[in-house]
């Protein structure tokens, strides 16, 4: 493919804006289709079930995804949905905060699967 073998691409959606679990679970299915096309996903959101075991504060957690953005490759911000019930949260303040922290470090941001997919293309066509 590339030198970067299986690039780490950081998901970035709304989680306390709308409804926490319903984020959570979209978040999961995004994982899935990043993994059936060979990437490593990162889905932030998994912190759901460790805060429910054990909760921390919001600059615990907001620490901890920016430990993990800084060695991610790349970012997919999209909208929460889930459209067996017409859920749809776009807004999130968190979510804008780490797509600027991936700007500030020269890493590319999607908004959508055909753009990543067009970014993985490359990779695997140029060998970066």
């Amino acid at each position: 493919m590339s030198t970067i073998e299986r690039p780490w691409v950081y998901i970035a959606s709304p989680y306390t804006q709308g409804d926490p679990a319903i984020n959570t679970r979209f978040q999961l299915r995004i994982w899935d289709a990043l993994f059936d096309v060979g990437v490593v996903p990162i889905a932030p959101l998994w912190s759901h079930f460790q805060h429910l075991h054990n909760p921390r504060t919001y600059r615990d957690w907001v620490d901890y995804d920016n430990a993990i953005i800084r060695r991610c490759d790349a970012c997919l911000r999209l909208a929460a949905t889930d459209e067996t019930i017409g859920y749809r949260q776009h807004a999130s303040a968190g979510a804008d905060a780490e797509v600027r922290l991936f700007e500030s470090l020269g890493k590319p941001v999607f908004t959508d699967f055909r753009a990543l997919m067009g970014w993985l293309d490359q990779l695997a066509e140029t060998g970066v």
